[in-house]
């Protein structure tokens, strides 16, 4: 990136402020990312038009040969006008459209594509549905409403890659590991035209301020393929390695993993793929949801105005029968096992853990009928969720459940026994065991003490940039376990002994582990996996 070109995009993140970027799904693509994704729609030597269909800055489309056809789609005017400065003093004679790529020109073809479309949390678009009606039309699918848009720039670009044409995307590769991704991975394998698929080192992020592991996909429509190439990405060292390869694709050996596309599974998790698992197989595992049911927690819709502090609610002189008691956040536990001294603990200490709990439309108390008018003054009652409840306040019906299990983390995914009748917002999802085996919950929790667990539990977790993971209530759901079903008497008496130690003692410090205890335990769950 030249002087000026770097000026311009810092002029602009000075100007525009952060939630605005955010708001358009902005991420600017690093320069040496950009020259790779370049490498690859240049080598098509018959290439004499390029498209970006979410041009922002013009990062991807500068530095092209003048031969070129350059356009570039974005619907904010005024990240083009940055543009226009940048490509104009970059001598870029492109055509810059203040239009939606996505509704636009469905049957034009471009010979090359290249693209890092808008990061956007799709649930929450106000135009999610009529995209989703579109794409239907169009291109014969159905698609989640948990599809990030982002997925329906890449869908369309291929749709439209000319027969002799190439493209380059950077996208987050979340959907390549979840549920709503199937579809999309479904039709990418059969158009036969994906080539390479180079994946991030998750703990390695390349765009400021998000949270998301990012992936390059290769296009070649020149020739159909009945492989896939997944390279992984550790730093910049291997991004140029990367930049050669692709230069000179097709001349070199492969440097990452090949895969058949008879092989490859669009409803598996293809991480199974690109990370082929090191863990170890055991024999006695049976999915979670043999045993129990995991969901999400609670979503508000407004967290600061369903869950308040005490002191809150004196001021506001609301009953405490309107309240039931709630965690609000995943450091508001620190050890194994929830405690009613905890909770306790936490009210004093000023904690928002007071969850409003008010099911009538017409609530007979002048102090809640006055909250209630403060929610809806301050605009409470206008979000996303509560604008489609009846009545708005009338929050989600959870039970308290038996194991609280943390939705995100960086080291450890915390399994927390809830011995008090508290449930959860959205920090936490909530494990309830089935009736038939509630005898046998303090040998599940032991077991989720254990870092067996942690490691079998890995497979399933989504990665996210700066090695933050996430766990959704299916992935749990579906994830393996020790099958309590094989634990004999005599092995649960044993288990049992060392789990009430355990609970003993943090009772008295929430903080501690027990090491020698949990060491016991890895040792017991290993010889009940590894029995014949």
């Amino acid at each position: 990136m030249s002087d000026h070109s770097q000026e311009i995009t810092n002029q602009y993140c000075r100007q525009i402020d952060a939630e605005t970027r955010k708001k358009f799904g902005q991420y600017f693509t690093p320069s040496s990312i950009a020259d790779v994704m370049k490498a690859w729609v240049l080598g098509n030597p018959d290439c004499k038009q390029v498209v970006d269909p979410a041009v922002g800055l013009g990062e991807l489309v500068t530095g092209l040969p003048e031969k070129l056809a350059v356009t570039g789609y974005d619907i904010d005017q005024q990240v083009l006008t940055f543009a226009r400065q940048r490509l104009q003093a970059a001598k870029v004679d492109a055509a810059l459209l203040e239009q939606d790529f996505l509704k636009r020109d469905w049957n034009e073809t471009y010979q090359g594509i290249i693209c890092n479309p808008p990061y956007i949390r799709f649930k929450h678009y106000s135009e999610k549905q009529g995209y989703l009606q579109l794409f239907k039309e169009k291109l014969g699918l159905k698609l989640s409403g948990f599809t990030n848009i982002y997925a329906l720039f890449l869908l369309k670009a291929i749709h439209q890659l000319a027969q002799d044409g190439r493209a380059a995307f950077i996208i987050p590769s979340d959907f390549l590991n979840a549920d709503y991704g199937a579809p999309i991975k479904q039709y990418l394998l059969q158009q036969q035209n994906l080539h390479v698929v180079a994946v991030t080192n998750f703990k390695q992020n390349w765009f400021d301020q998000a949270a998301t592991t990012s992936a390059l996909f290769f296009f070649d429509n020149r020739r159909q393929t009945s492989t896939l190439e997944f390279i992984q990405l550790d730093d910049q060292e291997g991004l140029a390695q990367l930049n050669e390869y692709i230069t000179a694709f097709g001349e070199r050996p492969p440097v990452g993993r090949i895969c058949k596309y008879k092989e490859l599974d669009s409803q598996v998790k293809w991480r199974t793929y690109y990370q082929p698992s090191s863990k170890r197989q055991y024999r006695h595992v049976k999915p979670i949801a043999e045993f129990a049911r995991v969901t999400r927690g609670i979503a508000t819709g407004d967290n600061k105005f369903f869950c308040v502090s005490e002191t809150t609610r004196r001021e506001w002189q609301l009953e405490k029968e309107h309240f039931l008691p709630c965690l609000s956040k995943a450091n508001q536990v620190t050890g194994n096992f929830f405690f009613p001294e905890d909770y306790e603990a936490l009210v004093g200490s000023g904690a928002p853990v007071l969850l409003l709990n008010i099911q009538e439309s017409e609530p007979s108390s002048k102090q809640a009928r006055a909250y209630l008018a403060h929610g809806e003054a301050s605009g409470s009652s206008k979000r996303y969720l509560t604008k489609r409840r009846r009545p708005w306040h009338k929050n989600e019906t959870r039970l308290p459940p038996d194991i609280f299990i943390s939705t995100f983390s960086r080291n450890k995914v915390k399994f927390i026994r809830n011995k008090t009748g508290v449930r959860s917002l959205t920090c936490f999802h909530g494990l309830y065991m089935h009736p038939d085996y509630r005898g046998k919950l303090d040998l599940l929790m032991a077991y989720f003490m254990t870092g067996i667990s942690q490691d079998i539990l890995e497979e399933c977790q989504r990665q996210y940039g700066k090695g933050l993971k996430k766990l959704e209530p299916n992935d749990i759901n579906q994830a393996m376990a020790v099958d309590l079903d094989v634990i004999t008497e005599a092995e649960a008496a044993e288990i049992q002994a060392i789990y009430q130690r355990i609970q003993t003692e943090q009772l008295q410090n929430p903080e501690s582990m027990p090491q020698k205890e949990i060491q016991e335990l890895e040792e017991i769950f290993e010889r009940i996996l590894q029995k014949p």
